[in-house]
């Protein structure tokens, strides 16, 4: 594990919820908006049970950690669950060590799928740091460890996005979204998902059927199809190919998407991503897809106010 340290000195100011300033003193620092109740799992875990563990609680990570000392080993995301199912590298835990069975490959041990060099933030490092260290490094969120390497907590891109939603911009959608996002066709199977989701970093995908948004498939709903056991009572052979073979639209979130169109202001796109508990919203202008905006989009353009 690599642990970031603090760089910068003396008190850093930081908005409030009413968009003014203040003193950060113990109440502002990172502990103090980064989530310090960390459930964290041992690395003989297995895979299914992590699954389910993440699904429960709408985890999108879950750090990994010595039952002895309780350090810090690993951390699994919801990328690294996509990989293995086709997306990427993790794939050939199914594919050549379990020859193809994905309820033989679930029942493998947690740590076989982790990522394990993970950078982490020192609990001394400044709100502003970890922001910056966050917009940089692309990562949706860093573990916060002791110098023993326990854990102490972790901050993310929503806790960020929670404290800077008060803030006042004069940005708007259009300035910030990710334009002419890629699509998928509802009839494409999961396997064309997680690939794309993986070689690009992605989370979420429109999906469009004649040029008009009909919903979106996130890495939460494909994970989701695990962790919540439908996928054991649909499957017959145990094959992934089974699997990874199901048509997107039998996924997908399609009931009473949310949008936004280019010309809001992103402060209230984030105060409406809290509300409801969103992660990105589709941006619609004149009746057609236009862009996308995300989470990591808001703490990029509501941080450029600090």
């Amino acid at each position: 594990m690599t642990t970031i340290p603090k760089q910068q000195k003396g008190n850093p100011r930081i908005p409030n919820a009413e968009g003014k300033t203040k003193s950060a003193g113990r109440k502002s620092s990172l502990l103090g908006i980064a989530t310090t109740s960390v459930i964290s799992v041992p690395p003989t875990m297995s895979i299914i049970e992590g699954v389910q563990m993440m699904s429960r609680h709408s985890f999108r990570r879950l750090p990994i950690t010595d039952p002895g000392n309780k350090k810090l080993i690993g951390i699994v995301t919801i990328t690294d669950v996509i990989n293995m199912m086709g997306g990427g590298s993790r794939y050939n835990l199914v594919t050549n060590r379990h020859k193809g069975s994905l309820l033989s490959a679930l029942n493998d041990n947690i740590r076989t799928i982790a990522t394990e060099k993970v950078d982490s933030l020192a609990p001394s490092t400044s709100i502003q740091e970890a922001i910056c260290l966050l917009v940089k490094s692309g990562h949706g969120s860093f573990p916060i460890t002791n110098p023993d390497n326990t854990i102490a907590g972790i901050v993310t891109e929503y806790d960020i996005m929670k404290m800077l939603a008060g803030t006042e911009s004069d940005l708007i959608v259009d300035e910030i979204m990710t334009k002419n996002p890629k699509v998928v066709a509802p009839d494409v199977p999961i396997n064309c998902v997680t690939r794309q989701m993986v070689d690009h970093d992605y989370r979420r995908l429109p999906v469009v059927a004649d040029d008009l948004l009909i919903g979106m498939i996130t890495a939460t709903d494909i994970m989701g199809y695990l962790g919540r056991g439908r996928v054991f009572s649909e499957m017959k052979t145990g094959s992934v190919d089974e699997v990874l073979n199901l048509p997107v639209r039998d996924l997908m979130t399609g009931a009473n998407i949310r949008t936004m169109s280019p010309d809001e202001k992103i402060n209230e796109v984030a105060r409406e991503m809290l509300e409801f508990g969103i992660g990105a919203f589709p941006v619609i202008d004149e009746g057609k897809l236009t862009g996308i905006v995300t989470e990591f989009d808001l703490v990029k353009g509501l941080a450029g106010n600090m």
